[in-house]
């Protein structure tokens, strides 16, 4: 199996092929790299299996948005099998309705709809069939050392962001890279993100070979506690081998309550660090501060050359026992797992 987080702007692209089958969660905002992958894969005469939009703020969906774009100038038929997408008309149930909004994302959402409608034969579902994506998803790689599960905004959480009902996003736009992690930490929790946007978001989580890997996308705190609390059951903590931060590893993401519920020693950080000073360093020191584990932390990034933003020096990083590595692709990260 390998998983590539390739270079998509600021926001989220991520590839998961296995037995000449593939996923793709999210497009982000650049999409050079997205369409070359789109490109080779149809090379190969695969398919692009699922498409899973986890939610539509620009950094997730433009790319896609330009990859149809793509298609429809080529006048070519899609290799996008299935779409999962909670698009706010459809959630409403008022997809012929062409009113629009003011908001980026709500547009940019319409206009996936738009392209979807021109593409009939591909099968779009909303994340709340959670029970038939995921059996569909575990049939899709016949394998029986894998296994999917999706998790779902609720009903609620979905018909409050689709009305555009608390829809504008939060943001944290102070820039902590300049100052050392001595003089960050510690860091509390007092700011958290509740924004109906990221609070909307899919997560996907796998397990391969009994190893754990977490797709996180912008998901909130208050979720992702929930998601963890399902993933564990009755165990103290559990165990990722991989887990992509989210939202681009802001601070106000992730929190005491879920690290301390948690053992992972790899952190993909997904973004060009374009837009608000995003990863931040705070979120790495909360990581630090609450880690179940004396081995050394890897944090992995997509594009190499936002370590430097983040200047965080060698002797930090031995005396806080992480590794910061830089992209292994020209396009991004990959793993072959």
């Amino acid at each position: 199996m390998k998983i590539e987080y390739l270079k998509a702007g600021t926001g989220d692209c991520i590839f998961i092929n296995h037995n000449s089958k593939n996923i793709l969660i999210d497009g982000g905002n650049e999409s050079t790299y997205l369409i070359s992958k789109y490109n080779e894969i149809k090379s190969q005469n695969e398919k692009i299996d699922f498409l899973i939009v986890t939610h539509h703020d620009d950094d997730h969906i433009k790319g896609i948005l330009d990859l149809f774009k793509e298609m429809e100038a080529r006048n070519e038929e899609t290799i996008i099998d299935n779409v999962i997408f909670n698009s706010p008309r459809k959630i409403l149930g008022k997809i012929e309705n062409t009113s629009e909004s003011n908001l980026l994302s709500y547009k940019q959402a319409y206009q996936l709809e738009q392209y979807l409608g021109n593409h009939q034969k591909i099968k779009w579902e909303t994340s709340l069939n959670t029970e038939i994506i995921e059996m569909k998803l575990n049939e899709l790689f016949n394998d029986t050392n894998l296994k999917f599960r999706l998790f779902s905004p609720d009903d609620e959480i979905l018909k409050k962001y689709a009305s555009n009902k608390g829809a504008y996003l939060t943001s944290d736009n102070r820039c902590d890279w300049d100052s050392p992690i001595s003089k960050l930490d510690p860091v509390d929790d007092k700011s958290q993100d509740t924004s109906a946007s990221n609070m909307a978001s899919i997560v996907l989580f796998l397990i391969y070979n009994d190893k754990n890997y977490l797709f996180a996308a912008d998901v909130t705190p208050t979720r992702l506690n929930q998601i963890i609390d399902e993933l564990k059951e009755q165990n103290e903590v559990i165990n990722f081998e991989q887990i992509k931060l989210p939202h681009h590893a802001s601070y106000r993401s992730i929190n005491k309550q879920i690290l301390q519920k948690i053992n992972c020693t790899n952190f993909i950080i997904s973004t060009n660090s374009k837009k608000h000073f995003l990863p931040n360093k705070r979120a790495l020191i909360k990581i630090i501060n609450n880690r179940n584990s004396n081995e050394v932390i890897k944090f992995y990034f997509n594009y190499g050359e936002v370590i430097g933003n983040l200047k965080i020096s060698k002797s930090e990083e031995k005396k806080y026992n992480i590794n910061l590595i830089s992209n292994n692709k020209k396009n991004g990260y990959a793993f072959d797992i």
